[in-house]
């Protein structure tokens, strides 16, 4: 009789594992993920610690450019700083040079400072844009007598696009200063901008205030929000550092899941009129 050969030595035959194994295996692999997360929890808590500060600076960076954007078009003499939370301007719209002395034809409508009831000029060079509710604005020195918020430097202008002669609103006295180099500027309501609680906010839309607004609720207008989670927050305003140009100094903090930015931004205001 053939007798069959044995091939377990040769090829072993595949087995299961035991439950003593199993449980080896499973404490490896415990250990090694705690020792994975052990040493890999400082690096993500490095990343989104980045994160956050990258979040905040960007946020912080945005709305300290956009308040230096608006100083540097603002009108001359018109940026007031009534406490370290608000920070005030007037915007200007458009601008241009008037008509002071006539043609060598002698032909033109010249601006007569003389005359009161003189309500209208040609503009030399590019026509203008006058918007609804615009005020035009002549040498304001933001003081006694020329004073933009005062209405004293300031008519109101006729609405009207592409134009080449200015027209506005005689009060039956003429501006109180001529422009040493002719020049007018045609701006808006002013804007203000307030530290208030954790936020930076941004408001328009109201009517030109002798003393600087720090209530707004009974003078209506628009507010945005500029920026959130505020810790600190601060305005100063020197009318006066090299000549006729003023020094802002912005500072702004952000903090958010226990990082936070400071800023501090300076802006040159141009208050040559």
């Amino acid at each position: 009789m053939r007798r069959d050969i044995d091939f377990s030595s040769i090829f072993p035959v595949d087995r299961g594992f035991t439950l003593v194994e199993m449980i080896i295996s499973i404490v490896i692999t415990g250990i090694v993920v705690s020792m994975m997360a052990i040493f890999g929890r400082n690096q993500i808590n490095a990343y989104m610690d980045v994160g956050n500060r990258a979040e905040l600076s960007d946020a912080a960076d945005t709305a300290l450019r956009r308040i230096a954007r608006d100083l540097q078009s603002a009108l001359p003499n018109s940026v007031r700083n009534a406490s370290a939370s608000f920070l005030e301007f007037v915007p200007i719209h458009d601008a241009g040079r008037y008509r002071a002395e006539l043609s060598a034809t002698g032909t033109g409508n010249v601006l007569d400072f003389s005359n009161s009831g003189d309500n209208s000029f040609d503009v030399l060079g590019p026509t203008v844009t006058v918007l609804a509710g615009d005020q035009l604005v002549i040498f304001n020195l933001g003081q006694s007598g020329s004073d933009v918020y005062a209405g004293t430097s300031s008519r109101a202008a006729t609405a009207g696009v592409g134009l080449s002669t200015v027209t506005f609103t005689s009060t039956g006295t003429q501006f109180p200063l001529a422009s040493p180099n002719n020049r007018f500027q045609i701006v808006g309501t002013p804007v203000s901008y307030e530290c208030s609680g954790t936020q930076l906010l941004r408001r328009s839309g109201y009517g030109f205030q002798v003393t600087q607004p720090t209530n707004f609720a009974a003078l209506g207008g628009s507010v945005s929000v500029l920026a959130d989670n505020v810790t600190n927050c601060a305005f100063s305003y020197t009318p006066a550092v090299l000549q006729r140009n003023g020094l802002a100094v912005l500072r702004l903090s952000l903090s958010k899941n226990g990082e936070t930015v400071e800023l501090l931004h300076q802006v040159a205001v141009l208050n040559t009129p």
